[in-house]
Formats: structure tokens, C-alpha cells, sequence
């Protein structure tokens, strides 16, 4: 499932040893069945965004270049 990540700098290891890095404002892809997505979820970190929503707000970070 997608979400978009609202909590500070941080990362995390998926339980099939895949390592995700996670930024504020982030959209990423995460297993919504994963105890530590549960609890990024539960804190209010981690909100779902759907699939149209993505495609309507695609931009391109530049990070002020």
C-alpha cells in the first residue's frame, strides 16, 4: 500500500531485509501488514494516499537546484 510519510528523517529494515529510507512528504510503497507500518500508522505518521491522488500531485523535488 502506499503512503505518504509525515514524521521526521528515519528508516526502516522490512522483515525481508529490504531497507527503506524515509523523508517528510514522502510518498513510498510499504506492506500495510508490517508491525512498524502499523505503528508509523497508529503515531500518525504514515497517512494512505491513493493511486489517482499520486497522479494529480506529481512533482519534481529539485532540492533547490
Amino acid at each position: 500500500m502506499k503512503y505518504r510519510y509525515t514524521g521526521p528523517a528515519s528508516g526502516v529494515t522490512l522483515a525481508d531485509g529490504q531497507e527503506i529510507l524515509l523523508w517528510p512528504a514522502q510518498v513510498t510503497e510499504l506492506p500495510a501488514d508490517h508491525e512498524y507500518v502499523k505503528t508509523l500508522i497508529a503515531l500518525g505518521y504514515l497517512l494512505p494516499v491513493a493511486d489517482q491522488v499520486l497522479a494529480d500531485s506529481a512533482t519534481e523535488v529539485t532540492l533547490g537546484r
